[in-house]
């Protein structure tokens, strides 16, 4: 393929509900130190004053491209990021959700690394930090394990933030689009983390961290725990035929945890959910003794059960 712009990064920012905090995000782009950049900004689909903004941004920075593009109806993440891609006209891709933030360095320590070592996809750990500013502030990502057994690890645990990613756009092209299968919403990165390893994609890590993560609502975070674990099952299972680079046994055993953590999420609200997903746990991974012994003890141990002769 063509790279209409040699050197020139394309930014891809999904916007819902984005008002409120896109100004940080913008605000981190233009303190970048690598300054050959142009945004492509999609809105999935929510009235807002996002366009005003993107637009008042590129008043003060005249010299890059800001596009602003609008979904009519709402389409989900994965193709509102595809939207995005496609009117990308750089040679790399960097990924930024609108409420996360930019260190100064991150785009040229990124690109540096991955024009040192020749790689197709960049990624780094993130510091995590409370939308309202309070509480501590964590590092999250891959672990030394992780590295060390990657890229088998990356199939059982999604640890790549989409916000630290930069792509090569020659790469990308290969890879395709986001798979928008209602199925694995929300688990659409980790899907395209595992395709970019069966495609034989060389990947490169940093220790130091250049991206800052919002966590926005921790309620609203443990509620989708249990979409979330179904929907990565789903992405597991897409891939479960793939036998280039993820032995069969590890593919098996990551779709058992998950299944583990779904039955340790309803264990004391709804113990026959919990029984369910621990034999599916016990089916995928049928060697894991102690997985047996908890779907017996679970058999034995109802909750709801054993409260109301508690009362009694």
């Amino acid at each position: 393929m063509t790279i209409a712009n040699p050197g020139l990064v394309s930014i891809v920012i999904p916007c819902y509900k984005a008002e409120k905090d896109i100004p940080s995000a913008l605000e981190s782009i233009s303190k970048q130190t690598f300054t050959n950049w142009e945004i492509i900004a999609v809105n999935d689909c929510w009235p807002d004053n996002t366009d005003k903004i993107l637009a008042d941004f590129q008043k003060c920075h005249p010299k890059q491209k800001v596009t602003f593009l609008r979904h009519d109806k709402n389409r989900g993440l994965g193709a509102t990021r595809n939207t995005a891609i496609g009117a990308a006209s750089g040679e790399f891709i960097a990924f930024l959700d609108h409420d996360d933030i930019w260190e100064s360095n991150h785009l040229s320590h990124g690109l540096d690394l991955m024009l040192t070592h020749s790689a197709d996809i960049y990624y780094s750990s993130v510091l995590v930090f409370n939308a309202d500013g309070t509480g501590n502030h964590w590092v999250w990502g891959p672990t030394p394990e992780d590295l060390e057994a990657f890229p088998q690890s990356i199939f059982g645990r999604n640890f790549i933030q989409p916000s630290t990613v930069i792509i090569n756009r020659a790469f990308l092209h290969l890879l395709g689009p986001m798979d928008t299968n209602p199925k694995i919403h929300f688990c659409e990165d980790h899907d395209y983390w595992i395709r970019t390893v069966n495609l034989g994609g060389k990947f490169i890590t940093s220790p130091e961290v250049t991206v800052r993560y919002r966590y926005a609502n921790p309620e609203a975070a443990t509620a989708k725990i249990p979409m979330m674990l179904s929907h990565d099952i789903s992405v597991q299972k897409k891939h479960l035929n793939t036998t280039r680079f993820f032995d069969t046994s590890i593919k098996r055993q990551a779709i058992s945890d998950n299944y583990k953590r779904l039955a340790g999420f309803f264990w004391e609200s709804n113990h026959t959910k919990s029984i369910f997903y621990l034999a599916h746990c016990v089916y995928w991974h049928p060697k894991n003794l102690a997985n047996v012994r908890q779907l017996i003890r679970g058999l034995i141990y109802w909750p709801y059960l054993f409260k109301r002769f508690k009362r009694a």
